[in-house]
């Protein structure tokens, strides 16, 4: 499965490249697809921050993403990193005082706002304090139109950065640059450009077991981690997620937390529903489980079970999560030193995935030696880690049982 994304590059006033709005797609087709904007920039965020890494654009790009009204009051743009993302207030947004205290609230954590094709005149006065870019569409206003309300707000708009959108010509690109704009977009500087990128497919059956019991009156953290755990998608989503709101709350990178069952009882009730709603609502999706999903459960249970039954019993959870994302490589076709960067882990499980070595390394080893029918160096590690054969036999039918039982459709 593939996501698609159109980036189109926002340039300075010396035409370097400073960063990309993010436009969402459905295939190599450059045109927005038949959807609400609703739908389409929850797959931006559950496809490009939550199930992709970011490592695919420089880092010191700004990041532009739509929001419409509903999912800025739902608390959405919270959940992206605020050192990388503007947060572009749609045209058909109304100027709501929920909407305003939303921007105050973003505002107060640090976010960058960016005002989209909005009316001009003086119904967005309340939100222009908060605000740190203005776009403006110069084929919906003239410049003296834009010129004109520049020039009127004066004060409200001293510490303001003003963004030309949809340029098209060498003289509009003088235009605007001398009337104070430093970015600019448009056909002129480049056409928005599709990338394709393989994505994680979440089970749909666990996906909406998993949004019924967030969902119920008193949510069971236990079924829902054991949930998570029978998904690789939704794992890796919700380390991605968590990473995030933990940045966005502290404002602290790099935390890393031991477990699913940490991350959940971290996240609570409120943002688990949260990831629900921005994960789970985009996902339907019929594809059945692929081979190597069911290859990354089966290796994860037998790291579980390896873990618990060693003789050096380091954290079963912790051996989980490494049987578990020892395929994101192969699945992104990236190096898993990019990806293992971008979620919250154990040292001991970047250990073992990012450097195969560590306390946890030999457990993913062994699996890893047993599928390529390497017996007598099975047998070794095997006695090495305290287990006879008869042992590695038991756990792997233990593991291959629990990932032939997950449920692959309704």
């Amino acid at each position: 499965m593939f996501s698609f994304v159109a980036r189109q590059a926002i340039f300075d006033e010396n035409m370097n490249t400073v960063g990309y709005e993010l436009l969402f797609r459905d295939s190599m087709t450059n045109r927005f697809p038949d959807v609400t904007p609703e739908y389409a920039t929850a797959q931006i965020i559950v496809e490009q921050f939550l199930g992709a890494p970011l490592g695919r654009l420089k880092e010191y790009s700004a990041i532009f993403v739509n929001f419409p009204y509903e999912l800025l009051v739902q608390g959405m743009a919270e959940t992206l990193p605020k050192d990388r993302v503007i947060v572009e207030i749609l045209e058909t947004a109304e100027p709501t005082p929920l909407l305003l205290n939303t921007v105050k609230k973003l505002y107060a954590h640090g976010f960058r706002i960016a005002l989209d094709d909005f009316e001009l005149g003086e119904t967005w006065n309340a939100f222009l304090p908060y605000v740190s870019i203005i776009k403006f569409d110069v084929r919906l206003n003239t410049p003296d139109e834009i010129r004109g309300y520049i020039t009127s707000k004066g004060d409200l708009l001293k510490e303001t950065v003003f963004l030309a959108e949809k340029v098209e010509t060498q003289e509009e690109y003088e235009c605007f640059r001398d009337m104070g704009c430093t970015l600019f977009q448009g056909h002129f500087f480049s056409k928005p450009v599709i990338h394709s990128a393989n994505k994680l497919v979440q089970n749909q059956l666990i996906t909406l077991k998993l949004m019924k019991e967030v969902n119920a009156d008193s949510p069971d953290f236990g079924k829902i981690e054991a949930l998570l755990k029978q998904d690789l998608a939704l794992s890796f989503k919700i380390m991605r997620y968590a990473q995030n709101i933990v940045f966005n709350a502290r404002g602290i990178k790099n935390i890393r937390s031991q477990s699913l069952k940490d991350i959940i009882f971290y996240l609570g009730t409120n943002e688990l529903r949260r990831f629900v709603l921005v994960s789970c609502l985009t996902s339907v999706n019929k594809q059945k489980t692929d081979d190597i999903y069911h290859q990354s459960l089966f290796r994860a249970r037998f790291c579980e079970l390896a873990s618990a039954r060693s003789i050096s019993r380091h954290s079963a959870d912790d051996a989980f999560i490494v049987g578990l994302f020892s395929q994101l490589d192969n699945i992104f076709e990236m190096p898993m030193a990019d990806l293992i960067s971008q979620i919250d882990v154990s040292t001991n499980v970047m250990m073992a995935l990012r450097e195969k070595k560590g306390p946890l390394y030999p457990y993913l080893q062994l699996i890893e030696l047993y599928e390529n029918h390497n017996w007598e160096e099975v047998s070794a590690l095997g006695h090495r880690l305290g287990f006879n054969r008869s042992v590695v036999a038991e756990m792997i039918k233990l593991a291959t049982k629990w990932a032939d039982e997950i449920p692959t459709s309704a």
